[in-house]
Formats: structure tokens, C-alpha cells, sequence
């Protein structure tokens, strides 16, 4: 990392008032790392990062066209890894320590599974669903006759030499309004449960990129809103060169893997704030533009007809409250659960991004009469 890059960090740090920064980059072969706050051995909550690992411990233990016997038939393992299996992503019960933590939270979690709400047909529309990492994570914890932890660990974990990667309790606590309780749900761990470390996760996208099993994880099978996703990764172009990575956010924690497979090229971000997203951003652009020769495209504006923008307005019912959406001068308002307002503007005939706020850049879609994907999740309009 050269002294402009590190001061960017630095910038991009204070400007969202990031408590705890670690970057890390391998380019060419050479790695390098910067802590801000922290040091380069701090454990950081990942997140979601955990999931292109559960995704390779599938893949090497189950077939992703096997059902998966809780589920109706036409769901498949691979449906799980791609979030097409048309099932919402949590539980309508929210208390995941009713589960407990010992060995058999996992299992006691996916036997309420049945219960969740079925949206759409697999592959009808992307929707982001943890439940369907939770069935592949105990799928794999039978098959191994073990647990999803210690499967993980002899499977991933271990093989791509992850020493400081665990589902032990972060070094840090994470910044943000009204956080989960403590301790991290174990039924949630193959969604999200690992703690890790800047050099550990860089670890892990090298052992990703080198082996060849894991190019299946790059192959397209589902449409997010503005890019593809494979197996546990989202992939999108950036000034025509594949990027493929997994963002993480969960308990004031924000964080970031990208990786650029035709250049042998991983970037790492972690952060203990909800707000690390933003600075994480900004530095993504700049490792972007070192590696592949610019950032992320700005999307154009577009101007929609007013009876367009009119049939996107409703209530929106989200897992924080109720989302209102109306037309607004130039786009749509958007009023969330808190009782603030944001103005979007349309990027796509059914595709808008945020304007203005700490979640400026966000997008969201209407990919279905009565529903909308905010992020990146299928929610319906309510009556």
C-alpha cells in the first residue's frame, strides 16, 4: 500500500467516524495489510463473508442438485447457495436463542423451517434468504456426521490455513443503533457466525482464487439487483474485469471481500461500525481503479413517467417496519421505519438508488407486481 491509499483509508475512516479500520490487499503476490484503530491480529465479526465458506464446504461434501428433504422437491441445494429457492430469509420468529447454543441449535433451527413463508418458485426472482444457508450448513453437518462447525473447520477452515478465523465471541464490539444481543445465535452460523482477521480472510480468498474447484462458485445462477451471484459470492463487471466478493453486516459490524480472479488480485475491509460500509466503499474504489483501471460505473439517471413511479407507491412491510414508498419530484420518497425520508432516483425502468443519507448509493427494485427487494431482500406490499 502506497502513502495516497493509506491516507484514503485514513480520510474515508474519519469521514464515517469508523472506529476500527483493517485493509487488506493482495496484488501481484504481495500482501499487504493497514490497521486504523486496531491492530492487523484483531478479530473482527465478518458477517456474511461466512458465506462463500459454508458455499465451499457444500460443494465439497453435497451435490447442489440433491433436494434437500426439508423443503419441497423441487428445491435444491444449489437453490440454497443462490438464494433462488423463493423462501424469505428469515423466520417470522426472530429469537434465534430459542435455539439455544448448544450442538443441536442448528438442527433444532431447521426443523421450524417448514414454517417459512414461501414467496415465489425457485429461480423466479434472487431473494436474499439466510434460512437457506442454515439448511445447507446442517445438509453438510449430516452428510460429514459431525457438526456444521467442526465440518467447516476440516473442510474450509483448515485447508485454506485459517489459525485466527473461529465462532468465538469478536476482540472489538461494533458500533450502531439498537444492536442484537450477545452471544452470535449458533443456529445463524452458517449465514454468518464467524470472527476473523484481516490476514485470515486475505488467506482465504487466495486458497479460493488457487483452486479450481472453486471456479463453480463463480458460474452465474442468480440476478441480484445490478450484477449476478454464483454459490455464496456476488459477481458484477468493473471496466469489463469479473469481480467477485461477498459483503458482511451484522451487530455493528460492516465488512467486504472482493476478489478479481483474472488478476490473481483480493481486498479485504473490515470494520466494527454499521456505518463501515460507506468508508469501505470509497477505499474499494481506489483498489478498483489501481487493479482493473477504474471504479464502479455511476449509474445513469433516468426520468419516469409519473403513472410509473405511481405504481411503485405502497407500504412495504420489512423486517425493521414498514417501508412507505411514493412518488416524489424526480423519483420516489422513501419514508422509513424510523420515521425519516430519503429521496431515490430511478436507475432502471423498475431500479432506484438511494439520493441522499448515510445509505446513499443503496438500490432497490420492484421485481414483482406487489413486491419490492430492498436490501436485496423480497418483501410484499402490504393491502
Amino acid at each position: 500500500m502506497d502513502t495516497s491509499f493509506q491516507a484514503l483509508c485514513e480520510t474515508a475512516r474519519d469521514d464515517w467516524e469508523v472506529p476500527a479500520l483493517a485493509v487488506g490487499t493482495l496484488v501481484d503476490r504481495e500482501l499487504s495489510t493497514l490497521a486504523l484503530g486496531c491492530e492487523t491480529s484483531t478479530r473482527f465479526r465478518i458477517a456474511s463473508i461466512t458465506k462463500p465458506m459454508t458455499a465451499a464446504l457444500a460443494l465439497a461434501l453435497l451435490d447442489p442438485e440433491e433436494p434437500t428433504g426439508v423443503w419441497p422437491e423441487d428445491v435444491r441445494v444449489r437453490h440454497l447457495l443462490s438464494h433462488t429457492s423463493g423462501y424469505d430469509c428469515e423466520l417470522a420468529d426472530r429469537d434465534y436463542s430459542r435455539f439455544g447454543q448448544g450442538d443441536d441449535a442448528l438442527a433444532r433451527c431447521v426443523a421450524a423451517l417448514p414454517e417459512v413463508r414461501r414467496l415465489f418458485g425457485v429461480e423466479e426472482v434472487w431473494s436474499y434468504a439466510n434460512t437457506g444457508y442454515w439448511l445447507a450448513g446442517e445438509l453438510c453437518a449430516r452428510r460429514a456426521a459431525t457438526s456444521y462447525e467442526e465440518a467447516l473447520g476440516r473442510h474450509v477452515l483448515g485447508p485454506a490455513g485459517l489459525a485466527s478465523t473461529s465462532f468465538d465471541e469478536p476482540d472489538l464490539d461494533g458500533v450502531g443503533v439498537d444492536l442484537p444481543a450477545t452471544p452470535y445465535p449458533r443456529a445463524r452460523r452458517p449465514s454468518g457466525g464467524l470472527v476473523s482477521t484481516v490476514e485470515d480472510i486475505l488467506r482465504f480468498g487466495a486458497w479460493h482464487l488457487a483452486r479450481p474447484e472453486s471456479a463453480a462458485q463463480r458460474v452465474v445462477a442468480g440476478k441480484p439487483i445490478g450484477g449476478v451471484y454464483g454459490f455464496g459470492l456476488f459477481g458484477e463487471r468493473v471496466n469489463g474485469v469479473e469481480v467477485w466478493g461477498h459483503p458482511g453486516s451484522y451487530g455493528g459490524f460492516s465488512t467486504s471481500l472482493l476478489t478479481v480472479p483474472d488478476r490473481g488480485a483480493v481486498f479485504v475491509g473490515l470494520t466494527n461500525s454499521e456505518r463501515g460500509s460507506q468508508a469501505l466503499d470509497r477505499i474499494e474504489d481506489a483498489w478498483l481503479t489501481a487493479v482493473v483501471g477504474a471504479p464502479r460505473a455511476v449509474a445513469a439517471r433516468l426520468d419516469l413517467a409519473p403513472d410509473r413511479l405511481e405504481s411503485f407507491a405502497g407500504r412495504y412491510a420489512t423486517p425493521d417496519g414498514v417501508v412507505e414508498i411514493e412518488p416524489a419530484a424526480g423519483g420516489l420518497r422513501v419514508v422509513l421505519p424510523d420515521g425519516s425520508a430519503v429521496g431515490a432516483h430511478a436507475i432502471g425502468e423498475r431500479t432506484f438508488q438511494l439520493s441522499e443519507g448515510d445509505d446513499a448509493g443503496m438500490r432497490f427494485d420492484f421485481p414483482r407486481p406487489g413486491f419490492a427487494r430492498i436490501g436485496s431482500r423480497a418483501v410484499e406490499r402490504l393491502p
